[in-house]
C-alpha cells in the first residue's frame, strides 16, 4: 500500500491540528509541479497551480474527485453496458437473469412510461419478460456466454445483424434508463452492476479494460437500436439512443500527476463499479499518480460477484508501485453516490488521513455534497457539460464559480481567506475525440455553439445572487433543498433544488 510522502519545508514549521481539524500550513515547494496544458480554462490553470502552491507537500494533503463525466468526458459505466451487450459477456443462464433483472425493483407489475413506440406504459415484468426471452433464444444459438464474452469477429458480425440480439440489446439497454427514471438512487445506481453476477473481480476489470480500450478511440457519434418491428412481444418495439465514445484528456493525467508529484494524494470516488473504475485508471495512465479509489460494488461470494450490494466489506483499492492493486481493510459503508460519497470519504478517508479532504472535483448532483459540505475545501472544479439545470448541483455549482469569479473576483487566495472554497468552472469540447478547451463554457455535442449554462433559469437563479449580494454559504444553502414553484420561501418562482437531506456548506469537520 502506497503511504502519504512526509512534509518538505513548512513556512510555518508545522503541520497543526486541533482535535480531527486540520490547519494547513502553507508549504515552500522544493520545486512546485505545474499544469501547462494550454486547454484549461484561465482561472482554473491558475487555481490549480495556486493550489500546489499554497498546499502542496503538507501533511496529509489529498483531493477526491469524482469519475464519469469528471475525469471522463462522457460515462465510462454507460459505455461498458454497451460493450457487454455487443460481446454478450453475461455469466447467467436464461432460468437466472429473470430474478437478476428484477432485483430491488419497486412494484414489478405497475406500468412505467417511455421508450416504447407504441406510446404505452409497460411493466418491468413486461420488459424483463421480453428482455429474457430474447436471452434464452440467443443463449441457446450461440451459449453458453461466459464473463469473456464473444471476440470472434464473425461470430460478432453474425450476432449484430441477428434479430434476437438487437430485441435483447435494445430493451436491456433502455431499460437500464427506465429504472433510473423511475426508482431512487439507491435502487437504481447498483442496478446495472447486476448485469456482472457470476463474475469475478478480475473478469469485470478485463472486461472494462477492453470497453474503454475501444470507446477511447472511437469519434463521438450517436447510435440509434431499434428493436425488431415484427419481434412478437409483450413490449413491442422499443428504440434507444447512446452516445459512442468516452475520454481521459491528457489534463486530467497532467493534473493528477503535478499533485502527485507535490505531494498532494489523489483519490477517486465513484458511482461507477470498482473494477471498472480500476481499468480506467490503467487504461488513461493515472495508475502512477492515484492513490487509490472508493466506488461501487456487490457482494463477493465463493469469488463471485451476487446480486447484492456490498455495504460491509465494499473496501477502498490502492494503486501499487508494480502496476498492482490491494484491497483495503476498511469499508465504505455506502453506496459511492450523494451523500454516501461523504459516507465513504469519512470512514475510509477521514479516518485514515485525520481530516477532510483539500480539493474535489465533480459535474453533477452525484458529487455535490462532498464538494460542499468538508469545511477543508480549498478548491473545487466542476466540469461543466452545460446541461445542468437548476435542479441538479452542477447547475448550481457552475453558476456559483461564475458568481465567485465576476462578483466575488475570487481567486484561490483570497476565497480561502474569506474562509470559503474556490468554485471553478472547467469547459470541454464532446466533439471529436473530446477534449478540454480554454474557456468556463463548453461545446456540447453536435454544437459548434459554446454554451455556459443549460437554459434561461440558470441565467436567472444566477442574477438573483447578483442582485441580493449572496455570500457562498447563502447560495449553496438556499439552492440545495428541494424547492417546489409554490412552496413558501421560493425565491425564485419556479422549481429549483436537488436534495432533500442536505448537510449544509462547511458542516463536517472531518472528524
Amino acid at each position: 500500500m502506497r503511504r502519504k510522502r512526509l512534509p518538505v519545508i513548512l513556512l510555518c514549521g508545522v503541520f497543526l491540528m486541533t482535535g480531527a481539524a486540520c490547519s494547513y500550513a502553507e508549504a515552500v515547494p522544493e520545486s512546485p509541479v505545474h499544469v501547462e496544458h494550454a486547454d484549461w480554462a484561465d482561472d482554473v490553470k491558475t487555481a490549480v497551480n495556486d493550489f500546489i502552491d499554497l498546499y502542496g507537500n503538507t501533511d496529509s494533503a489529498y483531493v477526491v474527485s469524482d469519475f464519469d463525466n469528471t475525469c471522463s468526458i462522457f460515462d465510462v459505466e454507460e459505455q461498458l453496458a454497451v460493450y457487454q451487450l455487443q460481446h454478450m459477456a453475461f455469466a447467467c443462464t436464461p432460468e437466472e437473469i429473470t430474478g437478476i433483472l428484477g432485483t430491488g425493483l419497486s412494484d414489478l407489475d405497475a406500468p412505467r412510461e417511455g421508450y416504447a413506440l407504441d406510446e404505452q406504459a409497460h411493466s418491468y415484468n413486461e420488459w424483463i419478460a421480453d428482455i429474457a426471452g430474447a436471452y434464452t433464444k440467443l443463449y441457446e444459438t450461440y451459449g453458453p456466454f461466459s464473463a469473456a464474452g464473444i471476440n470472434d469477429e464473425s461470430i460478432l458480425a453474425k450476432l449484430a445483424e441477428d434479430p434476437d440480439w438487437m430485441e435483447f440489446a435494445t430493451k436491456m439497454r433502455a431499460m437500464y434508463d427506465l429504472v433510473y427514471d423511475n426508482e431512487s438512487a439507491a435502487v437504481a445506481y447498483p442496478w446495472v452492476l447486476y448485469w456482472f453476477t457470476g463474475f469475478s473481480e478480475e473478469e469485470v476489470y478485463q472486461l472494462a479494460y477492453a470497453s474503454h480500450s475501444t470507446f477511447k478511440e472511437v469519434e463521438t457519434s450517436t447510435v440509434e437500436w431499434i428493436s425488431p418491428e415484427d419481434m412478437e412481444s409483450t413490449v413491442g418495439q422499443v428504440s434507444y439512443e447512446w452516445t459512442s465514445g468516452v475520454q481521459v484528456s491528457d489534463n486530467i493525467v497532467e493534473m493528477f500527476q503535478a499533485m502527485d508529484a507535490s505531494g498532494i494524494d489523489v483519490w477517486v470516488c465513484s458511482a461507477s463499479c470498482t473494477d471498472a473504475i480500476r481499468a480506467a485508471v490503467d487504461v488513461w495512465g493515472m495508475h502512477d499518480c492515484v492513490t487509490g479509489i472508493l466506488a461501487m460494488t456487490n457482494k463477493v461470494e465463493d469469488g463471485i460477484f451476487v446480486n447484492e450490494y456490498d455495504y460491509d466489506s465494499g473496501y477502498a483499492w490502492y494503486s501499487e508501485a508494480d502496476g498492482g492493486w490491494s484491497r483495503g481493510d476498511v469499508a465504505t459503508g455506502a453506496q459511492t453516490q450523494g451523500a454516501g460519497k461523504v459516507t465513504a470519504v469519512d470512514n475510509v478517508l477521514v479516518a485514515q488521513y485525520g481530516c477532510g479532504p483539500l480539493a474535489g472535483f465533480m459535474d453533477s448532483t452525484g458529487d455535490f455534497d462532498f464538494c460542499t459540505v468538508y469545511d477543508s475545501l480549498k478548491l473545487v472544479i466542476c466540469f461543466n457539460r452545460a446541461s445542468r439545470k437548476v435542479t441538479d448541483g452542477g447547475g448550481v455549482i457552475a453558476e456559483l464559480a461564475v458568481y465567485q469569479k465576476d462578483t466575488l473576483g475570487y481567486d484561490l487566495a483570497s476565497a480561502n481567506e474569506a474562509g470559503d472554497t474556490l468554485y471553478v468552472l472547467q469547459g470541454r469540447d464532446e466533439n471529436g475525440m473530446r477534449s478540454l478547451r480554454s474557456s468556463n463554457m463548453t461545446l456540447t455535442y453536435g454544437s459548434t455553439e459554446e454554451k455556459l449554462f443549460r437554459n434561461e433559469d440558470n441565467e436567472a437563479q444566477l442574477q438573483y445572487m447578483i442582485d441580493n449580494k449572496m455570500t457562498t454559504e447563502e447560495i449553496i444553502n438556499t439552492f440545495a433543498p428541494k424547492t417546489a414553484a409554490d412552496d413558501e420561501g421560493n425565491v425564485l418562482g419556479f422549481k429549483y433544488g436537488f436534495s432533500s437531506d442536505y448537510a449544509g456548506y462547511h458542516t463536517n469537520a472531518g472528524k
